[in-house]
């Protein structure tokens, strides 16, 4: 998956129907493991876990350099030339860097504004937190009447 994502992400800019390839290749993929869990073999037991773990910073590294390969590529590529005749090399490479930095910053900015936990689901689980608490003070309450 991350090697897709990479693939996806590295060289869009070149390749941009390698969206659609990976699309349909997940579709492929989906379709046959359900196949596979359904008719072979058994459901396998899922175990809860609080995140993606280590993927997390792998998929933010790939995408941080993806930015960095997508700049460059639209800086050498003849949309620059189009945009900007008569460039030298001097200025396309402070193109490429501006870009680089201008979509990082926004990346950045977006990452920051969504939160990781939305605001319904975080006052969902303080709720069922506070009835929780509650149960437990009321079932300490009755334990202590009735030990009297």
């Amino acid at each position: 998956m991350l090697i897709q994502f990479g693939y996806v992400t590295l060289f869009s800019s070149a390749f941009p129907m390698a969206a659609m390839c990976a699309l349909l290749n997940n579709i492929i993929e989906i379709r046959s493991d359900a196949f596979k869990l359904c008719m072979t073999f058994q459901r396998p037991f899922g175990q809860r876990v609080e995140n993606i773990g280590i993927w997390q910073h792998g998929l933010e590294l790939m995408s941080i350099i993806a930015v960095m390969v997508n700049s460059a590529l639209i800086g050498i590529s003849d949309l620059a030339d189009r945009l900007f005749p008569g460039w030298g090399t001097v200025e396309r490479i402070v193109f490429i860097v501006f870009l680089e930095h201008f979509v990082l910053a926004v990346k950045f900015l977006v990452a920051y504004a969504i939160p990781d936990i939305p605001h319904k689901v975080a006052e969902e689980k303080a709720r069922l937190e506070f009835l929780r608490r509650e149960a437990l003070k009321k079932m300490k309450r009755s334990l202590r009447i009735c030990r009297r």
